[in-house]
């Protein structure tokens, strides 16, 4: 199987791809036919009611052969993320999770965790490269936000003991500093490689809440005061921080359960995203060819546009 970018390698320590030969982006793009990285949605269902998901209900789960075909047609891809809703209420979940061994060089598993068991884990170990769970705070608030704490941090618990590597991922609302801190303690006491700090978007249920976004300088304080804390308590996790103005419009690629292909978020669409094609219709070349956001896809993904605290 060819290698798409080969001077590109991942760094499992930071759990993000760089470029070894310092190639700029237009070389980079010029040389790919297909996606470096997408999220792969295996079902909308899920366990929780999060009051910002992005992702509501009402979009058929095709069936399992067909989703085994859209994930065949996206081998070659340097990574893949399985998400959902929740991806591990599908019914066939571990049928693709195995499916989609050798086809791509990472495979990631975005999940909430509370379904996971200590067999689950022992066996997630050897179908994936590393995790990542959303923890909003501590129980309170997070019971507020997404309900199922004890369940979300028992998963982690279990995760964490069965050796995969694994990243907690926090949506920042204004006023939460304190829950950040409380979130990169988690990360710390999990030993998760990365903490992952992100704005919602404006859309699903996130546009209830987006009264006041967040971007440029009270993020650039946060970092300032991630930073100062990190130092302060010894935290051994990487921090990012994802201003959406930064990254640039449209650098997410998520394939739906039925197949449909969108790059999010696009600001001034309808749900801040942009559909731009079909995978259960198409091939992964194809869609790549009119996707429009090319040089933000690849700068997200070398973190050439996030903050890093």
């Amino acid at each position: 199987m060819q290698t798409l970018l080969p001077t590109l390698k991942f760094n499992d320590e930071h759990q993000h791809f760089e470029d070894t030969e310092n190639k700029s982006v237009d070389e980079l793009v010029s040389s790919m036919h297909i996606p470096l990285s997408l999220t792969f949605q295996l079902t909308r269902n899920c366990n929780f009611e999060c009051i910002y998901c992005s992702e509501p209900l009402g979009i058929r789960t095709r069936s399992l052969e067909e989703m085994k075909e859209m994930v065949d047609k996206l081998k070659g891809m340097r990574r893949i993320i399985f998400s959902g809703g929740e991806p591990m209420v599908y019914k066939h979940f571990w049928e693709v999770l195995e499916h989609a061994q050798g086809k791509f060089e990472k495979i990631v598993l975005s999940t909430n965790a509370s379904r996971i068991t200590t067999d689950d884990a022992n066996r997630l170990k050897d179908l994936v490269d590393y995790v990542d769970i959303t923890v909003d705070g501590p129980r309170k608030q997070h019971d507020m936000i997404r309900g199922k704490y004890s369940d979300v941090i028992r998963g982690i618990r279990r995760v964490a003991e069965a050796n995969i590597p694994l990243s907690i991922i926090c949506v920042y609302l204004p006023g939460n500093r304190d829950a950040i801190n409380y979130i990169c303690h988690t990360g710390d006491i999990f030993e998760a490689v990365k903490v992952k700090i992100l704005t919602p978007i404006p859309k699903g249920m996130s546009i209830n809440i987006f009264d006041d976004f967040v971007t440029g300088n009270e993020l650039v304080e946060l970092k300032r005061y991630l930073q100062s804390e990190k130092e302060k308590n010894g935290w051994k996790s990487r921090i990012t921080i994802t201003d959406w103005m930064k990254v640039g419009k449209g650098h997410a690629i998520l394939i739906e359960p039925d197949g449909r292909a969108i790059a999010s978020p696009v600001w001034g669409e309808q749900d801040c995203i942009k559909v731009f094609g079909n995978l259960h219709q198409s091939d992964a070349e194809t869609l790549w060819k009119h996707y429009d956001y090319k040089d933000n896809h690849l700068k997200k993904y070398l973190e050439h546009t996030l903050i890093l605290a």
